[in-house]
């Protein structure tokens, strides 16, 4: 027999939603759905406050820390490249030494979370890469500070995204950001072109020395950095500078920029990277890798009309995938980083705060539940944008049926909303702005076995950065 959607019995929708009190400027909401846990947050450093369903007992929820993954690039007495999330350090660490010759020994390339190149004014390779002395820079002799800086007027760095990276996170992972612990000496001026592909996605510049107030090279404005201009390697930390490039995301809003590659050019004076070699480089990195140079990764990232990677059942872990639909109204669509996974009867999506912050979702979830001869009734879904009351407690809102739109099977072919329709839906909570969730279909069968169980799919339309909870 074909599936069909069910009717829940309870009512889908039935709770009206919170009056608003005064908007919270870049809270997170959160969707709770019985018994299954499908989390929407936005990368932010915002605690969120754990809720429990009525008839089941929810997961803990927690908003993830300021990034949720990152490569950390450690030079000094240990020596190294990892790559971290909030949960600690994931899979082994990537070599980085000296090589014969003032070259570097990366490892073996499958094992490369990063790669490093280096070019004399010619072709890039990695042969032309080197490390000594807890520096990072071009092999341009065999010994001396030359063989470990990057100099004026043709020498360059570029550091990639490597094999093993994308073994472990997937093929569409992508640099969102850099936070780079630089030497600078002779009034070091930097360009930093940074490149999806073969393609320029943007480009940041240092200004250091006497070449601070030269007129930029950018649409940015140069990072001056405050350091001297005869600062040289042998100062410590005292010659380093932090350099943000491309909106590391504990110092603003993402600027919607992501990369593979990120090519390190010296005009002027020269440079090195370097990852707390000299001492710890304030302002330091707010993650459990302080010291380190940081390059924060999404592993990957969906356009409109896109979806995510799928998320497989394993166990009791569901089936999820997420698909964009057009952003509403007239913002320009652009691809958004994300992170998908699961857990035991949990699934997690996160996406920026502040980027694409007019997208619209339609989540597809497949999950079991509990079968029983005495009823077809299904939990009720409903939503918690944990935003406390006056009491302290953050109330449940049950979603209705999407308004105005016909069921559809595929979520692909939903339409979501205009902007003229947007503002007629009832704002469902305190957030800035538009915060609305509804029930596109649910379709569901038996599935015979020890115990027998209900698989149920459900398409949900999520308006707005959100958090659910089945």
């Amino acid at each position: 027999m074909p599936e069909r959607p069910i009717p829940d019995p309870a009512g889908a929708g039935s709770g009206a939603p919170r009056a608003s009190a005064a908007k919270a400027l870049g809270a997170v909401l959160a969707v709770a759905l019985v018994p299954l846990a499908v989390v929407v947050a936005p990368l932010t450093g915002q605690t969120a406050k754990g809720t429990a369903a009525q008839t089941v007992q929810a997961a803990a929820l927690s908003t993830p820390a300021l990034t949720p993954t990152w490569l950390a690039v450690s030079t000094g007495a240990v020596s190294s490249i990892t790559l971290n999330t909030i949960d600690g350090q994931q899979g082994p660490a990537q070599t980085l030494a000296p090589a014969a010759s003032c070259g570097v020994n990366l490892g073996p390339a499958a094992g490369q979370l990063l790669t490093l190149r280096g070019s004399t004014g010619g072709a890039f390779s990695e042969s032309l890469a080197s490390y000594a002395s807890g520096s990072i820079g071009v092999k341009e002799k065999k010994t001396g500070t030359s063989c470990f800086q990057v100099g004026a007027p043709s020498e360059s760095l570029e550091l990639g995204l490597g094999q093993g990276l994308h073994t472990a996170l997937g093929p569409g992972a992508v640099a969102t950001s850099a936070y780079l612990d630089v030497e600078v000496k002779g009034s070091a001026r930097i360009l930093a072109t940074a490149r999806l592909g073969s393609a320029v996605v943007g480009t940041f510049e240092l200004q250091s020395g006497y070449s601070v107030g030269l007129p930029p090279l950018t649409s940015t404005a140069p990072f001056v950095c405050t350091k001297g201009a005869d600062s040289g390697p042998d100062d410590h930390e005292r010659d380093n500078c932090r350099w943000p490039i491309s909106a590391p995301s504990w110092l603003g809003p993402d600027d919607g920029i992501y990369f593979d590659t990120l090519t390190l050019a010296a005009l002027k004076g020269s440079f090195s990277v370097e990852g707390g070699a000299d001492g710890s480089v304030l302002p330091a990195a707010p993650l459990s890798t302080p010291n380190a140079s940081i390059l924060q990764i999404a592993p990957d990232t969906v356009g409109c009309g896109g979806s995510t990677e799928t998320a497989l059942a394993v166990g009791a872990q569901p089936e999820v995938t997420v698909h964009r639909l057009d952003n509403v109204g007239t913002t320009p669509c652009s691809a958004l980083p994300y992170s998908l996974s699961t857990t035991a009867n949990s699934a997690r999506f996160l996406k920026p705060l502040n980027v694409q912050p007019t997208a619209q979702f339609v989540w597809d979830v497949t999950s079991l539940f509990p079968s029983t001869a005495s009823s077809t009734v299904l939990p009720d879904v409903k939503i918690d944008y944990e935003t406390p009351d006056a009491a302290g407690a953050s109330p449940l809102v049950p979603l209705g049926w999407c308004p105005g739109k016909t069921a559809v099977d595929d979520p692909a072919l939903f339409p979501g909303y205009t902007a003229a329709e947007v503002a007629t839906l009832p704002d469902q909570d305190d957030f800035t702005g538009t915060q609305f969730a509804c029930v596109i279909s649910r379709t569901a069968k038996a599935v015979a076995g020890s115990p027998d169980q209900v698989s149920v799919r459900d398409l949900v339309y999520v308006y707005g950065d959100a958090k659910m909870q089945w």
